[in-house]
């Protein structure tokens, strides 16, 4: 039987273009520190939109360690922005950054922030208010909570977005473009419905249809095909290879 390749794709969902606002809010005030905060459950799509604005935007994206101490992450942030050998102190660490950033503003995407302890927020806010430049905190839902908890970082919100499901229609545009299968809304609205709107699950559910119609050598999908993988995600994920 002949390997199935899906393409690393990325479609722009309502969640998407949510963000792209918010990022567009956060530039109208340039020049003030200033925060952004995305929320929502995990599977929603937060780290690859974030990945995909940063990589096009320029943008500095670091994703947290739960691991990690303050100084692992200032050291870690310090060589995302430039700093191949940053100091081993934390104040020094943290003038090397804000020196750099100062010089060169660029927004600042921290992703899965909330495995975080709450006090390093505060290292977060003065980062943004001493280089002006943005920052956009990125986590599950308790980081909503976190943030508002703290007052001083919560009244330097400026946007706010929070990742709901995706839609069916999502479902069907991301099985063609990666796939290249042709899902009926009857069959797109089953798949949906069975993963929540989580994207992991769809895509999970197109590998395994990709398989099922090579066997069958097609290209449509039914809502009796998609009822059919259920259940078959281990066997499809190890005959279905993504390039």
């Amino acid at each position: 039987m002949r390997r199935v390749r899906l393409k690393p794709v990325f479609i722009v969902t309502r969640n998407v273009r949510n963000f792209e606002a918010a990022m567009d809010g956060l530039a109208l005030a340039h020049g003030e520190g200033r925060l952004g905060l995305v929320c929502g459950r995990a599977g929603r799509g937060k780290t690859r939109t974030s990945q995909w604005w940063a990589a096009k935007e320029g943008a500095v994206y670091l994703r947290v360690v739960t691991v990690w101490t303050e100084l692992d992450f200032l050291r870690a942030l310090c060589r995302e922005v430039g700093i191949p050998q940053p100091p081993k102190r934390r104040g020094a660490c943290y003038a090397a950054l804000v020196d750099m950033l100062s010089a060169s503003p660029r927004t600042v995407i921290l992703d899965e922030i909330e495995k975080m302890s709450s006090r390093w927020l505060d290292v977060v806010r003065d980062v943004s208010d001493v280089t002006a430049c943005a920052v956009v905190l990125v986590g599950e839902e308790e980081l909503a909570g976190a943030v508002r908890r703290n007052r001083r970082v919560w009244s330097r919100i400026y946007q706010q977005v929070e990742f709901g499901p995706i839609t069916a229609a999502d479902v069907v545009v991301y099985a063609r473009e990666a796939a290249g299968l042709e899902v009926s809304p009857e069959a797109a609205a089953e798949i949906h419905q069975r993963s929540g709107g989580d994207f992991r699950l769809v895509r999970r559910d197109v590998v395994a249809l990709a398989h099922v119609a090579a066997a069958q050598k097609t290209q449509d999908v039914d809502r009796k095909m998609a009822q059919s993988i259920e259940g078959m995600h281990a066997y499809g994920a190890e005959k279905v290879r993504v390039a």
